[in-house]
């Protein structure tokens, strides 16, 4: 989501050298993005990992640095990195002491995306007032020859695929096993040329979600949880016509590859994390959500709220992702 703040930088001083420090995992990603340079670092979780930071940057004059992230992590960075001059964000998506990082603090407009107060940063530290239309080519991420070939082969049984993408990084955002087990039962019936992969990450409870719904389903799908690096799943989700998962990561990764998504919330703002430019492919119970468990509408909860419930999943029905995988006639 911050390709296109990083691309309008580098269209703005192309002979500017630009660093993009991000945790090494992600990094991988980016390999073929040629803009700017990406620098690997492991995301610090003790003081002397902070204290490595700071004495491996201490002789680089970085210059401009920009922060992009308001996390305590990133603010604790930010201090320790030096600069010439630190930018930041203002109100009102400033937290964790960011603002006493930085020198210069952008008030930004409310209710934005992530994507648009990303880029809102960006063209401010640029100089740009005036409303600008984010280019869909922005969020494309470049994919590399090899990721590509052993994606192919992993689908090379079937033309046809939609993957699925179960569990979200925690409880309150996953769908439940029975609703994925029936849903994907009902595709393969409507849908006999379609063909599922299954798709995560290596943690145990993805693994074990992974092969319950496998053991469940009605036909074969083939398993490709904890089969992938980052580079070799977005490569995966190239491939596919139609990406179905809840609020994680891998939403972005297909939109970022051009593929149609269907993308569950019910605890977190839709507008403000969904899938830039596939919002209406979504389904969102974000509303009802916010009435049954906060007594409040969705207008007087936070922007960035997200709301405490392990049932609200349970609101988004299968026959609501069957509607929509048919709106979109995949």
């Amino acid at each position: 989501m911050l390709l296109p703040a990083v691309r309008l930088l580098k269209k703005h001083y192309p002979t500017t050298q630009i660093d993009w420090l991000i945790d090494r995992p992600i990094a991988s990603l980016l390999s073929e993005l040629t803009e700017v340079t990406i620098i690997p670092i492991n995301k610090p979780r003790t003081i002397a990992d902070y204290w490595r930071l700071k004495k491996q940057w201490q002789g680089e004059n970085t210059g401009q640095l920009i922060s992009f992230q308001t996390s305590l992590r990133s603010n604790i960075l930010t201090a320790l990195l030096h600069a010439e001059h630190k930018t930041g964000f203002g109100q009102p998506y400033a937290r964790e002491g960011h603002q006493l990082v930085i020198n210069t603090a952008y008030p930004l407009p409310e209710k934005k995306h992530q994507v648009e107060i990303f880029y809102a940063l960006a063209q401010k530290f640029i100089g740009l007032d005036s409303a600008v239309t984010i280019p869909k080519n922005d969020l494309s991420l470049p994919l590399n020859d090899t990721d590509i070939n052993w994606a192919q082969q992993q689908l090379s049984a079937h033309e046809h695929w939609i993957a699925i993408n179960p569990m979200a990084s925690t409880q309150e955002k996953t769908w439940s096993t029975e609703n994925y087990i029936a849903l994907i039962n009902e595709v393969q019936k409507s849908y006999p040329e379609k063909h599922i992969v299954l798709t995560g990450g290596p943690s145990e409870n993805e693994i074990k979600l992974g092969k319950e719904i496998q053991a469940n389903i009605n036909h074969p799908c083939l398993n490709l949880v904890a089969q992938t690096t980052l580079s070799q799943l977005a490569s995966v989700l190239k491939q596919v016509e139609l990406l179905i998962s809840p609020d994680t990561g891998p939403l972005h990764l297909a939109n970022a590859v051009s593929t149609q998504v269907i993308g569950l919330y019910a605890v977190t703002r839709l507008e403000y994390v969904g899938p830039y430019h596939q919002l209406a492919h979504c389904i969102s119970v974000f509303n009802q959500t916010s009435q049954t468990v906060m007594n409040q509408s969705a207008q007087q909860l936070g922007w960035q709220k997200k709301i405490p419930s392990l049932t609200a999943m349970n609101s988004i029905s299968v026959d609501h992702v069957l509607t929509k995988i048919k709106e979109l006639n995949v």
